[in-house]
């Protein structure tokens, strides 16, 4: 496996976004994290965050549209997201590959009460989809990726980096 990102760079990049965000929410953030893969980020950033003086609230939702691979285009919703009527969210997701987790995710938010909805990604690949991302850490190259939370068939989500999955 190849090292893309090193957890150095990572955990360097997750302390600027945490700087980014309290921009924007100067003293607290409700976020909605999108289960499994962000939830290695969010840690990291809810630490960073409450480091720098930002109260964090969460709640978790959790979506799939994954086989092996491969998105399969059809979300389903396995957990959803509690407490986001009249909430100003802060989406917290991994990976923003194909768009299609996302562009269900956040109509679905604002169909739920959401007052306003952002996102914050770690990794985007650009020209896949057309979802904005308000606070992004990395784009990346249109490769298969592994480590920090990002699995394949539920293994390599413990590696403190993130690699190509070859």
């Amino acid at each position: 496996m190849d090292i893309l990102l090193s957890e150095k760079k990572i955990q360097k990049k997750v302390c600027e976004l945490a700087k980014q965000v309290k921009k924007r929410y100067p003293s607290k953030v409700f976020c909605v994290v999108v289960l499994n893969g962000a939830l290695v980020f969010f840690s990291d950033l809810m630490h960073e965050l409450r480091r720098i003086g930002v109260e964090v609230s969460y709640s978790c939702v959790k979506l799939s549209s994954y086989e092996g691979k491969k998105s399969n285009g059809n979300v389903l919703v396995e957990l959803d997201a509690k407490h986001v009527k009249g909430a100003d969210v802060l989406v917290v997701e991994d990976i923003v590959d194909s768009g299609a987790t996302l562009n269900f995710l956040i109509p679905h938010l604002k169909k739920q009460g959401a007052k306003r909805v952002r996102l914050c990604a770690l990794l985007s690949k650009p020209g896949k989809h057309n979802v904005p991302i308000d606070f992004l850490g990395f784009e990346i190259s249109d490769k298969f990726v592994v480590g920090y939370g990002l699995d394949y068939n539920q293994r390599y989500r413990d590696l403190p980096f993130i690699g190509i999955k070859k």
